[in-house]
């Protein structure tokens, strides 16, 4: 019978080891789910057809107690073609998905799920143009 090294004893161990983890819970979309429970967005953004804001700075505010999102848009800018954009607390995600063109003219709602998919809050996006 042959034997084997001590590293290579440890390489196998560690192999083992590795294989035998359980694996990290994932959602449907293949992203990690975590213990976190905070849930709320941090930062709001419109992208006109130039990929640049169109948002007035300093006019957008987000209110994390009534959830909603207030922004004003530059004038002149077409709000039935922006595409949206935001930030939330870190492993959140947002639903639908934001990136896409959409159409301000009537509020638009997107729900904040935290990171251990247990908490969701739904925002309320009202955008208008500057006069």
């Amino acid at each position: 019978m042959k034997s084997i090294s001590f590293y290579t004893f440890l390489g196998m161990l560690a192999l083992v080891g590795l294989l035998s983890c359980g694996k990290e819970p994932i959602d449907e979309s293949g992203l990690l789910i975590t213990g976190r429970n905070q849930c709320f967005m941090t930062f709001f953004d419109l992208l006109g057809s130039d990929h640049r804001t169109v948002l007035v700075s300093g006019q957008t505010v987000i209110d994390t107690t009534a959830l909603t999102v207030t922004a004003v848009a530059k004038f002149g800018t077409n709000i039935q073609r922006v595409k949206p954009y935001c930030s939330v607390v870190t492993d959140a995600i947002v639903e639908p998905t934001m990136g896409i063109w959409t159409d301000y003219t009537q509020p638009q709602k997107y729900t904040v799920v935290s990171g251990n998919r247990q908490v969701r809050k739904t925002y309320t996006v009202t955008v208008t143009v500057q006069k």
